[in-house]
C-alpha cells in the first residue's frame, strides 16, 4: 500500500483499537456526524485513520472525562475545526493533562501546599501502650478516669438516642 492512501479499518478493527464495544459505535455514528461524514448507506463501513481517532477521542470525552454526549459533540465539533484530527496534528490533550500542564506553569508560590502532618500524641505512641501495659493495674479496681470515660460514653449514646428518635 502506498503511504498517500489512507489506512482502512474494518469495524471491529476501529473497535478494538479505539477500546470501544460494536453497538456503541454504531450508536455514535447516529449521534456524532463526525462519524457518518463520507459514508453510504448501503456500502460496507470502513474507517480511516483519522475516524478511529475521533472515535478514540470520543471515548476519552465520554468516558474518561465525563462529557455528556451532547458536550462532548461540541467539544468533539471545536477540536475537529481546530485540525485536531488533520495528518500531523495529536487529539487535544485530555482534562487531566491540561490541568497537569498548569500545575506546572503555576509558579511555587501560588502553588497549594497540604498543611504539614500532625505529631503524633503521646499516648498512641507504642512506648507509651507498652509501657502503660505493663504498669496498669488490674482492671477490677474503679479508677476516676475509667468513670469519666464512661459516663462521658453514656451520655453520647443519650444524645444519639435521641436524634434517632426524632
Amino acid at each position: 500500500m502506498a503511504k498517500n492512501e489512507p489506512e482502512f479499518y474494518k469495524p471491529a478493527e476501529a473497535c478494538r483499537i479505539a477500546e470501544v464495544a460494536p453497538y456503541v459505535l454504531r450508536y455514535w455514528e447516529t449521534e456524532f456526524s463526525a462519524l457518518s461524514e463520507g459514508k453510504e448507506k448501503g456500502a460496507a463501513r470502513l474507517y480511516t485513520g483519522r475516524d478511529v481517532k475521533i472515535i478514540a477521542r470520543i471515548r476519552e470525552l465520554l468516558y474518561d472525562e465525563g462529557f455528556t454526549v451532547a458536550g462532548a459533540k461540541k467539544r468533539l465539533e471545536a477540536e475537529i475545526a481546530e485540525g485536531r484530527f488533520d495528518d500531523g496534528l495529536k487529539a487535544a490533550p485530555s482534562r487531566a493533562e491540561q490541568k497537569q500542564a498548569t500545575k506546572a506553569a503555576q509558579p511555587p508560590a501560588a502553588r497549594v501546599t497540604a498543611p504539614p502532618a500532625l505529631a503524633e500524641p503521646a499516648f498512641l505512641s507504642e512506648s507509651h501502650v507498652a509501657a502503660s501495659a505493663a504498669v496498669a493495674p488490674p482492671a477490677s479496681r474503679d479508677f476516676p478516669e475509667r468513670k469519666s470515660v464512661v459516663k462521658e460514653l453514656k451520655e453520647i449514646l443519650r444524645l444519639l438516642g435521641r436524634e434517632r428518635n426524632k
